[in-house]
């Protein structure tokens, strides 16, 4: 997922428009379509704010996919080797509510506990 893509999805996520996130970081509307379709990267201080704003971090808006990947040992991530599963992971705080993560959780330790 690339800058654009994850600040849409973040946008979206908060239920904010493109003029309504630009009110609130102190730029146009036009600024933000720019960062969305990766025509223009913010400058430190707004990516800051896009990130304050959005309940995220700066790394997790600049990192792709491959580089989280890159920084993660085999041994300590086990889904190496199934991008689509991994990039799922890495995703997730960023992806989904409190409420959501703890649901997840919820049913992951459902799942542990079933006898097979």
């Amino acid at each position: 997922m690339n800058f654009g893509e994850k600040l849409i999805s973040l946008r979206k996520k908060h239920q904010l428009t493109q003029k309504q996130l630009a009110e609130k970081i102190g730029v146009t509307s036009s600024t933000i379509s720019k960062y969305e379709n990766d025509n223009h990267r913010p400058p430190i201080f707004i990516l800051a704010k896009l990130a304050d704003e959005l309940g995220t971090t700066t790394d997790f808006l600049l990192d792709d996919v491959a580089g989280l990947r890159e920084k993660n040992s085999v041994n300590a991530f086990p889904l190496i080797g199934n991008p689509e599963l991994e990039k799922w992971y890495l995703e997730l705080p960023y992806s989904y509510s409190e409420e959501e993560l703890l649901l997840l959780k919820r049913i992951s330790e459902a799942l542990g506990n079933r006898s097979i």
